[in-house]
């Protein structure tokens, strides 16, 4: 029987650190909440919020930050697909009375996932942030086998498409300031789009 498409969403929310921009400790009383919601083509199964107590830097000192890990595309020849948020850590921007809140999210894809995307083997692609700062570190993962790929951490990030043609599910695991986030996208690689003849016509009589 076909696995129907599922994700089990672990949220865990920290306090880390008191407020101001120094390193400062805080201590706090455990709590847990869970609940369940459903999204598409996510089906959110559990959430769940607890306190902790350690010290940290704020993150934000004197730079943009974000409630949520940045919103992000890929595109290229074939168009431009929004990236499906599967994992990240990320610290909140503005501290609560306690301290700085972590979210932690862990997604489990089914492997039927539509193909978001169609790219050429050779070409050049585009991954962009929402965001109005570049990450500290870019890796590309090709599922389900493939060694981890290396970009350049910018906004945008631009690299050639070397995958072998095929359908992949495609990864990219992102680190910032605030924490980590990794984007998923089906895509169809194809081959390389074929050349013209620069030659010119021949008229003939």
């Amino acid at each position: 029987m076909r696995r129907r498409m599922a994700v089990a969403l672990l949220v865990v929310l920290g306090v880390l650190a008191g407020n101001g921009a120094g390193a400062q400790t805080t201590t706090t009383s455990s709590t847990t909440t869970s609940s369940s919601t459903t999204s598409s083509p996510l089906v959110t199964t559990t959430t769940s919020t607890s306190t902790t107590s350690t010290t940290v830097v704020n993150p934000c000192t004197g730079q943009p930050c974000t409630v949520q890990p940045p919103q992000a595309t890929l595109s290229g020849s074939g168009g431009e697909a929004a990236l499906l948020l599967s994992r990240s850590c990320w610290r909140s921007p503005t501290p609560t009375a306690q301290g700085l809140v972590t979210a932690c999210l862990l997604a489990t894809l089914a492997p039927d996932i539509p193909v978001g995307l169609v790219v050429r083997r050779g070409e050049t692609l585009t991954l962009q942030f929402v965001i109005g700062m570049a990450p500290t570190e870019v890796r590309l993962l090709r599922f389900p086998d493939g060694e981890p790929t290396t970009l350049t951490p910018a906004n945008p990030t631009v690299f050639v498409n070397d995958l072998p043609v095929g359908v992949y599910l495609i990864s990219f695991a992102t680190k910032w300031n605030q924490g980590d986030a990794s984007y998923v996208l089906k895509v169809d690689v194809r081959g390389p789009a074929p050349v013209s003849d620069p030659r010119p016509l021949a008229l003939t009589g």
